[in-house]
């Protein structure tokens, strides 16, 4: 039987982060995991909160407790590399899981040994209630549990919060000390033949407030996560040329966004675009626009 281990990433979240420990600790599985906290030297309470959380659940959960901050991305680092078990469930230290996500994200891990990586659906919300929107769904199919191949992958890029994320612990290769997208990862679980599997079912909370402190809440942040995304796919497309006409219209739809989004784009990606247009393909590029559109919340609020 499969084991797992659920990571908490934390920064500044005193508000929330004992919620998202209830809703972690609540559900209802059988297999064993783990539960492991790390928090980046939050200026705030979090710390306080999670010692204190910790001694009213003696042994139930694990926490790195940094005395310096190191940065989102070694923060992420270091919590997932304490990760004992087959399958790992990344978990930002705002949100909430809904019941049966640990368990409904394991039985697929279970029933079939090619599957590396599970998203699920997730409900976007606000601390005032005045914001909830579900994300749709990638398969036009709509069956319960969609097979996502390695190509269909690096086409579609990002199709998944970051707290849907589970993978299998053994399947994750590359080893990194820069920030990062979540799809990059993605792509290295599946790696060489892989596969990923999609929930059609909402299992995670996803806070998104208009006003919050996110990067993607600016455009200068917006702009920081665009480069860095646009920065892997430029680095698989160089080591994986056999999915290059896959990855150039992940490249271009992510462009497109980035640009209406932004107003901005860099000289250099233009430049990466016109040097490999012949790896554009109008039928790739058609079902990556409707993806990125079904994926997303329905209403957006920044």
């Amino acid at each position: 039987m499969l084991t797992g281990s659920v990571v908490v990433s934390c920064y500044n979240q005193e508000q929330y982060v004992e919620a998202c420990l209830d809703s972690i600790l609540s559900q209802e599985v059988d297999f064993d995991y783990e539960v492991i906290v790390s928090d980046d030297c939050s200026t705030d309470r979090t710390q306080e909160v999670l010692r204190a959380y910790s001694e009213k659940h003696p042994g139930r959960i694990k926490l790195l407790l940094r005395e310096k901050n190191v940065g989102a991305a070694l923060n992420y680092h270091g919590v997932h590399k304490m990760a004992s078990g087959d399958v790992v469930y990344h978990f930002d230290g705002d949100d909430l899981m809904l019941p049966g996500k640990l368990q409904r994200q394991c039985d697929v891990f279970s029933k079939d040994e090619s599957v590396n990586v599970v998203f699920h659906k997730a409900i976007y919300f606000s601390d005032d209630g005045s914001y909830l929107s579900e994300t749709q769904y990638p398969d036009v199919d709509q069956e319960i549990v969609s097979i996502i191949s390695l190509e269909e992958l690096a086409r579609w890029g990002a199709i998944a919060v970051h707290s849907s994320y589970a993978y299998r612990r053994l399947s994750r290769k590359a080893v990194i000390d820069r920030e990062f997208m979540e799809w990059f990862f993605a792509m290295d679980s599946l790696l060489p033949t892989g596969k990923a599997a999609y929930i059609n079912a909402p299992l995670v909370k996803y806070r998104c407030n208009a006003t919050a402190g996110s990067y993607l809440s600016t455009t200068k942040g917006k702009l920081k996560s665009y480069t860095i995304y646009l920065n892997d796919l430029y680095g698989y497309f160089d080591s994986l040329p056999s999915l290059r006409t896959d990855l150039y219209s992940n490249f271009l739809v992510t462009f497109l966004a980035m640009a209406k989004s932004t107003h901005k784009c860099s000289i250099k990606s233009v430049a990466f675009l016109l040097r490999n247009l012949h790896c554009f393909r109008f039928k790739k590029f058609v079902d990556t626009v409707n993806v990125r559109k079904r994926v997303g919340p329905q209403s957006k609020v920044r």
